[in-house]
């Protein structure tokens, strides 16, 4: 039997189709020692585990934690994950289909490795350590490029027994509308708000984007971030404002079907829109939650914004490995 290490430090992964965010954390949630590479999906599998076993590496250096004493690794995938067998479902901005990455880390590491949801895992560093922490169950909703969601249920994630549950983002807003306009995510998401950007900007000639779209190649994927959608709504203007606060006016509404169904005190907001849009988008999503929630009871909901911001994953990915460890050594 080797050294016991269920109380020492364990490192949480960030698994992006851009980036990778790696850190070793300690039994009180901090973090030790970071890195963060280019993922470079492109390049395939086999590299990028090289690259992310070569960050974990560089993460226990900068801890000065010798990797001998890492007890479990967790990592946060951008897929539907099957926890039990830590098969990553279908990453398309990985291009991995029914990949077995716990057995892959596992030969490679040779410790625990722990994969699941990468909304899953805020989730679940949230619960413990960020916005969510002494609040109980609650749903967590990740807007960015996508949508995703997270439950923690009695106290722990819940998957569901087929392991996907959480995928708020591809549920049916309009189921009567074409192709590409029907889902959550369609609607509320970054990319879908710069798509309505783009159609409308013709009736807005004095639009602050035509600035920021200077330039651009005819017939290019235009390159409006948060930051720039957030400049352009903290000053008001018009086409931006329009399309934000229909935005989060929807996703209020179908933030309040959840809680009509599941009867949950917390919701936590997350993601780069949400951390680029702040306090005011913020508040107009959470009056659309109390404007259609139901019963009136539930518009005692609190609605917060994450705490942790771009770490939630990576600390979530490494808490569940711990507690997943700790379970296996009982």
């Amino acid at each position: 039997m080797g050294k016991d290490r269920s109380e020492g430090p364990v490192v949480g992964v960030d698994l992006g189709g851009t980036n990778m965010a790696i850190g070793v954390v300690d039994e009180k949630g901090r973090i030790l020692g970071r890195c963060k590479r280019k993922t470079k999906a492109m390049e395939g599998r086999d590299k990028v585990l090289a690259r992310l076993v070569e960050g974990i590496e560089r993460a226990c250096d900068e801890a000065k934690v010798p990797m001998k004493d890492i007890r479990a690794v967790g990592v946060g995938a951008p897929s539907a994950v099957d926890w039990e067998k830590g098969v990553v479902i279908h990453a398309g901005n990985l291009g991995w289909k029914r990949f077995p990455l716990r057995e892959a880390l596992e030969k490679r590491l040779d410790r625990t490795v722990v994969v699941d949801n990468d909304v899953n895992v805020a989730a679940f560093g949230e619960s413990r350590v960020g916005a969510g922490k002494g609040r109980g169950d609650l749903l967590a909703m990740w807007v960015g490029t996508g949508i995703g969601g997270g439950l923690i249920l009695n106290g722990q994630l819940w998957r569901g027994p087929l392991h996907t549950a959480g995928e708020v983002g591809h549920v049916i807003l309009f189921p009567g509308a074409g192709p590409g306009h029907r889902k959550l995510e369609e609607h509320c998401s970054r990319t879908a708000m710069v798509r309505s950007m783009m159609m409308l900007i013709g009736h807005y000639p004095e639009s602050m984007l035509r600035e920021f779209l200077k330039g651009e190649t005819d017939g290019a994927e235009p390159s409006i971030g948060s930051g720039v959608i957030a400049e352009c709504y903290e000053k008001g203007d018009p086409l931006v404002t329009s399309v934000v606060n229909a935005s989060a006016d929807l996703l209020g509404l179908a933030i309040a079907n959840l809680i009509t169904v599941l009867s949950l005190p917390t919701v936590i907001l997350g993601g780069g829109v949400t951390e680029a849009l702040g306090k005011p988008w913020l508040h107009r999503v959470r009056e659309a939650v109390e404007a259609h929630v139901f019963p009136s009871s539930l518009r005692k909901c609190e609605v917060v914004a994450s705490e942790l911001g771009d770490d939630a994953g990576l600390l979530g990915a490494a808490m569940l490995a711990r507690e997943t460890a700790q379970g296996q050594k009982g």
